[in-house]
């Protein structure tokens, strides 16, 4: 069942006055799990206007206790001309979201609890995307981030057929993971497309040099835009004094500067 909470400035400082959040558990037949997905809706919002449909993971941790603003010292500022979709593990998530987001299309190495990415993006194809613009059918784009494993997942969606989003932001993605899947993807695309048409922002950390990020994110910017593809737009952002966990502020606060229109 669907909850509906509004908050007041006189409850929650860090929240617009008359903005609300909608809270759902969806269950997925593609991934066999239930979610919590956060909607965020601005003050004002209303069906005549179009906004920019902001999909985003981790909405219980990490970016998603900068976006909702769970501490007053920690609270992104929302542009009014976006929703946000926040997508939340029930459970373990250090369990779920390698099983979710890190993916295994070429080399097929799967686990239980590893390598299913394929379903968390069938999830957002069929179900989730779905849902959310049969109840809101006022969407100006579809713009999606994540970090780390999130990020990985971001980059992940390029290379599938359906083009689902407008714009992505990768915030330190997991390049590296399962033996640099995402190259193999990529390579394996390129052999049959020259063309990508999509627009991507990479945020990483210019301390990320220890846990293989800031490298294998370098290689993959690299190998892309080498490719020439038509239709590409491509950035690499790096911000030089953070490391994992702080890059998630500043690369945040730069995405929604990016989607004020």
């Amino acid at each position: 069942m669907k909850n509906v909470f509004r908050f007041f400035l006189f409850l929650l400082p860090i929240i617009t006055i008359g903005q609300t959040i909608e809270i759902d558990t969806v269950y997925s037949i593609n991934t066999k799990d239930k979610y919590v997905i956060t909607v965020r809706k601005p003050a004002g919002f209303g069906a005549a206007k179009k906004y920019h449909h902001v999909y985003m993971t981790d909405g219980g941790i990490g970016i998603g206790d900068y976006v909702f603003g769970k501490s007053k010292s920690w609270a992104a500022t929302i542009p009014s001309s976006c929703v946000i979709i926040a997508i939340g593990h029930i459970g373990d998530y250090n369990v779920k979201r390698p099983r979710d987001f890190i993916p295994a299309d070429i080399s097929n190495n799967v686990e239980t609890n590893f390598g299913k990415a394929d379903k968390f993006y069938l999830f957002m194809k069929n179900e989730l995307i779905p849902r959310v613009e049969k109840k809101m059918n006022n969407k100006k784009s579809r713009a999606f981030f994540g970090h780390s494993f999130g990020g990985l997942f971001c980059l992940y969606t390029l290379f599938k057929e359906d083009k689902l989003f407008d714009r992505h932001f990768a915030i330190s993605p997991s390049c590296w993971a399962n033996y640099y899947e995402l190259d193999k993807i990529e390579a394996e695309y390129f052999k049959k497309n020259k063309e990508l048409k999509a627009n991507v922002t990479i945020y990483v950390g210019g301390l990320e040099f220890l846990n293989k990020v800031l490298y294998s994110t370098r290689s993959f910017y690299i190998t892309v835009t080498s490719r020439k593809y038509n239709g590409l737009r491509i950035i690499k952002d790096e911000i030089g004094n953070a490391n994992h966990f702080s890059i998630r502020k500043p690369a945040v606060d730069r995405i929604f500067d990016q989607l004020k229109d």
